[in-house]
């Protein structure tokens, strides 16, 4: 059995010492490994006659690889170590952080392909996937603007910083959405910030739709009709404390399985967008489900 491991050398929490734990544990349950590495404009390719795909790094890293998965139609089992700043898919499907445990807890999911499968369809914005998450608004600038050396030293907690540092200049936006249903139907929105939310997870352990599953086939939009400071306090503060936000008159959660985006206006055309807690390059003007499915190799404990 041949397994490519792939990580990411650029990240601020990679870690030469953990990526070699990770491949002797492998190697311990007889597996070959062979590593490989992502690169950040996507174009890497993974190896046609490997028979499992390992990413070790966050959400990040693992899109990348989803990415090439898709661009290059080479349907791999995937799995993921939890190697990075946030590992919002590794956490919903219980992947450990322990090198031996995840290697053999891994192995022993491929094995047994009957029960340790899950489909998860695609979802992308502009044609390009993303795992977990996707988001304008207060956290996309605080994602936008993080200090990449306190991120390395302190991890998630520098997003954190940013979004205080955000409160002396915070940003108005407004934003206007097309959402599909699956009922073939189509709401029209306006927001001042929003979430598409494909995984459980959100920055560690918050929920903001507890409803979302990697392997539904649609995903859940939470729109902000309004993100004032004390609006945003509001909300943090209702998903810190475990409850649902939809609870807060204005906000709102929609399944849907494509979103359009319009920015209405100057300020909010110049607005950061994060996915996956990666800032992106230009706002996305369509999101939708894909068609096309990635599967994850579950983790099978002893």
């Amino acid at each position: 059995m041949i397994v490519e491991l792939i990580h990411n050398p650029a990240s601020g929490t990679y870690s030469e010492h953990r990526l070699d734990a990770l491949s002797h544990a492998f190697q311990a349950c007889g597996a070959q490994v062979r590593l490989g590495r992502t690169e950040s404009d996507g174009l890497f390719d993974i190896l046609p006659d490997c028979d499992l795909v390992c990413v070790s790094g966050g959400d990040g890293a693992l899109r990348l690889v989803v990415a090439s998965m898709a661009r290059t139609k080479i349907l791999k089992p995937l799995c993921v170590f939890p190697a990075g700043t946030v590992n919002l898919v590794a956490r919903e499907l219980g992947y450990s952080d322990d090198p031996e445990i995840f290697a053999r807890e891994v192995m022993a999911g491929y094995l047994d392909k009957e029960k340790s499968r899950l489909a998860a369809p695609m979802v992308a914005f502009d044609g390009h996937p993303f795992v977990a998450c996707l988001s304008a608004g207060p956290d996309g600038q605080a994602v936008a603007r993080h200090d990449p050396a306190l991120k390395k030293r302190f991890g998630g907690a520098a997003y954190g910083w940013a979004l205080i540092r955000l409160l002396g200049n915070w940003p108005q936006f407004r934003f206007s959405l097309a959402l599909d249903m699956s009922d073939e139907t189509t709401d029209h929105l306006n927001c001042s910030a929003f979430y598409v939310i494909k995984a459980r997870h959100y920055a560690g352990n918050w929920v903001l739709a507890p409803a979302a599953r990697l392997e539904s086939r649609h995903f859940h939009v939470i729109l902000l009709t309004r993100a004032r400071r004390r609006d945003f306090l509001r909300f943090i503060t209702q998903i810190a404390l475990g409850r649902d936000p939809t609870r807060l008159d204005f906000v709102q959660c929609v399944p849907a399985y494509r979103l359009t985006m319009i920015a209405k206006d100057e300020i909010s055309r110049s607005a950061a967008f994060q996915a996956d807690g990666d800032t992106l390059e230009t706002q996305p003007h369509e999101i939708r489900m894909t068609g096309q499915t990635v599967t994850y190799c579950l983790p099978l404990a002893d």
